[in-house]
């Protein structure tokens, strides 16, 4: 799925949309590919760790597929935990971010996730996504 189809699947749109494409999911896990550029429009100085909002919006984009028939108005990041950064240089090879679905309530998902550059892990963590049904 490329960023055309998955403007169709969150309400992101243009430089809001973290996500470049999704390489595979199923009802437990899903992957994407993000990229280093994301975080200059927010400044040379930004932190890799708001990379986490690629990781959002890969757990959202799991919720629009896999939410059956109880549709999802809203997703919102309600806490991060054990947050990880790993050193990492920037190169333009893309990001791969993955997670996995450990919990889901009618209220919020939790998801454990990683975000990889190359071979070499940059950045996991726990993200909870709230969740507000329509």
């Amino acid at each position: 799925m490329d960023r055309t189809q998955l403007h169709t699947l969150l309400p992101h749109q243009g430089d809001a949309l973290w996500l470049d494409a999704l390489v595979d999911h199923d009802n437990l896990t899903i992957r994407g590919l993000s990229a280093w550029h994301h975080l200059d429009k927010l400044g040379e100085n930004a932190s890799p760790c708001l990379l986490f909002e690629a990781a959002a919006q890969l757990c959202a984009a799991h919720g629009a597929l896999y939410g059956g028939a109880d549709a999802i108005e809203m997703a919102l990041v309600g806490k991060l935990s054990q947050l990880n950064l790993h050193p990492v240089t920037r190169s333009a090879e893309p990001l791969l971010v993955s997670a996995q679905q450990e919990a889901l309530s009618p209220a919020g998902a939790l998801y454990a996730f990683t975000i990889q550059a190359g071979r070499q892990p940059l950045l996991d963590g726990k993200l909870l996504l709230v969740l507000v049904r329509a």
